[in-house]
């Protein structure tokens, strides 16, 4: 059967085999290259495609040319060759999910010797030895787990603003898709089925024009970054030597929470205030954003109130003072977190800022909602109108 096989291929003409013809136009490295930057960075310039790809000038120029022939680009303004413009045709704009099918492809047999495993751990990131000696444990349906290497810890940030880190520097500029899909995933503390992903990701896309989207966000992802995502065949997630801001602010707040628990120093510190007076992702309006972000609001209002009753208690003041503030610029309308600053003067023996904190609150919950304090938090001041 394969000598039939053999035959009837020797007899059909090579240019009739749509593989071939296909190769002849861009089965080649830099040819890659130079659509890569077309397609996904939308670069056009002869002298931007010189500066980005790397590649001489004259094999630059055969390789655009060729793609002119091929009817996947159009030239204009060739006059100049560093101002010529190559704009992609329908036919080249259809090789996205060709590229990111070869990336995808490429990325599953890719074979990376193994290195020693970074544990992250707050503040301080560990090795762990044992890990040396370990071989990389490889299934068909998953790719190796490629431990990350010290000099490549990897730490994204959620609160405040987002930012990537590796070993130490900010990776900048970083695409806004890698940005979204790096920041999805960090969201989530398990592994996310693409489907789902894709579909949260992209609400308003078809299901394949979604996926083509998370595969391109990742294909752009340059290598560093690349390994701080695990592709196996449940999902996607992040690494577990991957650190996270959002899910130790998380970690503390649940700290605070919890009564009768022995209470950590640099829980009480103005470091973990600062960390909980963060907002998450501020200016992102994703609907898998704006979800955690509440969620996130509603944690963090708490554990400040919490920490402010803890250091009131250590009789620490100034610190609670700060703690109760910062809850009460989360949510101003929020009578918790007066109450735990009027509980701060109270315990310094400060009646007047005590009855100043209560007037302040009861004119604005007044002005805003027509409503008067609850006699929870009028009961804290009561003996001092009595005087």
């Amino acid at each position: 059967m394969n000598l039939v096989r053999a035959a009837a291929e020797e007899s059909e003409p090579s240019n009739n085999f749509s593989p071939s013809r296909a190769l002849e136009a861009v089965g080649e490295r830099w040819s890659l290259l130079i659509m890569r930057e077309a397609v996904f960075r939308g670069v056009t310039r002869f002298s931007e495609f010189e500066r980005r790809v790397g590649v001489e000038r004259d094999i630059l120029a055969a390789r655009l040319d060729g793609f002119v022939g091929a009817g996947l680009m159009t030239v204009h303004g060739a006059n100049a060759l560093s101002e010529a413009e190559y704009l992609l045709t329908t036919n080249g704009r259809n090789l996205e999910p060709v590229i990111v099918a070869l990336s995808t492809w490429a990325d599953g047999w890719t074979v990376v010797a193994p290195v020693p495993a970074v544990m992250h751990r707050v503040p301080d990131v560990a090795v762990d030895r044992e890990a040396d000696a370990a071989p990389v444990p490889h299934t068909p349906d998953a790719e190796p787990v490629r431990p990350i290497p010290a000099a490549l810890v990897i730490e994204i940030s959620l609160l405040g603003a987002f930012d990537l880190r590796v070993g130490g520097r900010s990776v900048d500029p970083l695409a806004v898709g890698s940005q979204r899909l790096l920041a999805f995933l960090a969201l989530h503390d398990r592994s996310v089925a693409r489907i789902a992903m894709a579909g949260a990701m992209w609400p308003d896309a078809s299901d394949e024009r979604a996926g083509i989207s998370l595969r391109s966000a990742l294909s752009r992802l340059d290598p560093a970054t690349r390994d701080a995502i695990l592709s196996a065949s449940p999902g996607l997630s992040l690494a577990e030597a991957v650190g996270v801001d959002l899910r130790d602010g998380q970690a503390l707040a649940r700290r605070l929470l919890q009564t009768g628990q022995p209470v950590h120093e640099e829980d009480l510190s103005t470091a973990a205030t600062s960390l909980l007076s963060l907002e998450l992702l501020p200016d992102w309006y994703d609907d898998w954003v704006v979800a955690e972000a509440e969620d996130w609001r509603q944690l963090r209002m708490s554990a400040l109130e919490a920490q402010a009753a803890l250091l009131t208690d250590a009789r620490r003041l100034a610190d609670a003072a700060g703690a109760a503030r910062a809850a009460m610029k989360v949510e101003p309308l929020r009578e918790s977190a007066h109450a735990a600053l009027i509980r701060v003067h109270l315990a310094g023996g400060n009646q007047s800022e005590a009855l100043r904190v209560y007037d302040r609150y009861r004119v604005l919950l007044r002005s805003i909602l027509d409503l008067e304090p609850s006699p929870h938090i009028s009961a804290l001041v009561a003996s001092i109108r009595k005087q």
